[in-house]
């Protein structure tokens, strides 16, 4: 566990006692990192996310993260693993967008 999340752990704790006493308050921690949103981050992902394939009968279930796709074929499951593969944050990017498979 690194500090941030230690530090995060014990601002919760101690905001559970709070309101267990009827003390509840909220203070902004100055020494506490804001955690940049998606949007925010200038740097591309460092890595990608594990990646499981699993075979079907019409074809192949890519789980990647959260998203889960569908293929027929494995030639076509493989381009777009190549292509996340290359550029993570990228093929993300269009994929929310909307664009990946266009």
């Amino acid at each position: 566990m690194n500090r941030r999340t230690r530090a995060r752990l014990n601002d919760l704790a101690t905001a559970l006692e709070n309101i267990a006493g009827d003390n509840y308050e909220v203070e902004d921690d100055p020494n506490m990192e804001a955690i940049p949103t998606p949007v925010e981050m200038s740097h591309p992902l460092l890595a990608a996310y594990e990646i499981n394939i699993r075979q079907v009968n019409n074809g192949f279930i890519v789980n990647v993260g959260c998203q889960t796709f569908v293929f027929e074929k494995f030639e076509t499951a493989v381009k777009y693993i190549d292509l996340y593969f290359q550029d993570p944050s990228g093929t993300e990017k269009k994929h929310y967008e909307g664009t990946l498979f266009k």
